[in-house]
């Protein structure tokens, strides 16, 4: 279970973590175009975008806008709600996912389809730590993540959770799937768990609500 900084550090300036923001943005972005193109499976909530995107016959990164206000609604109903940094990081995202999409080439070889794969998720893992560590524009998904955590849920569990729902809502709209969609479902949870904590110390904010019930 996350919790609260035992350290004080102070709290980094707002233009500095503003930059930081932008900065995880395109990281977010620039990351999944890299696992769209390797075809070897996408995120979980790329699933749902991408499968969205092929139903309504629209781009990717728009669809990203729709699912991202879906999200977040879902995020308000658990007493998450978005700042402007939320708002404004969720177009953003979905325009560089637009821009960058049609730039990335489809690797021919399997082995650069997997290194494209697993560099996409390393800076999408990134991306997404230092977004929420800002406490600027938390994504629509980590916002939900973290109200399922202020109910008493692990990180772990909350992700798993939202991420089972997510693929297969993806899974019935023909959304991409594959090894690397399996690979992001078992490790996020862990992985934020553990990369969230130094980079909220590092930006001296503070991200979580003490859970009630015990860590799962």
């Amino acid at each position: 279970m996350l919790e609260k900084p035992t350290s004080v550090t102070a709290l980094k300036s707002f233009p500095f973590r503003a930059g930081a923001l932008l900065f995880a943005v395109a990281a977010v972005g620039t990351a999944i175009s890299l696992m769209v193109q390797a075809h070897l499976g996408v995120a979980p909530a790329d699933v749902f975008t991408t499968g969205g995107a092929k139903q309504l016959d629209i781009a990717v990164g728009t669809m990203g806008w729709l699912s991202g206000a879906l999200f977040t609604l879902l995020a308000i109903a658990f007493k998450r709600f978005p700042s402007w940094g939320t708002l404004i990081g969720s177009i953003l995202v979905g325009q560089v996912v637009n821009i960058v999409l049609p730039l990335v080439a489809e690797p021919e070889q399997l082995v650069w389809r997997i290194l494209m794969m697993l560099g996409g998720m390393a800076l999408l893992y990134f991306g997404i730590t230092v977004g929420v560590a800002t406490t600027l524009g938390t994504g629509p998904i980590e916002l939900l993540m973290l109200g399922l955590h202020d109910k008493g849920l692990s990180m772990q569990v909350a992700r798993w959770g939202i991420e089972v729902v997510v693929v297969t809502g993806g899974i019935l709209l023909g959304g991409e799937i594959g090894a690397g969609t399996i690979l992001f479902v078992l490790l996020t949870g862990p992985v934020l768990a553990r990369t969230l904590p130094p980079m909220v110390r590092f930006m001296g904010t503070e991200v979580m609500t003490p859970p009630a019930a015990v860590d799962a």
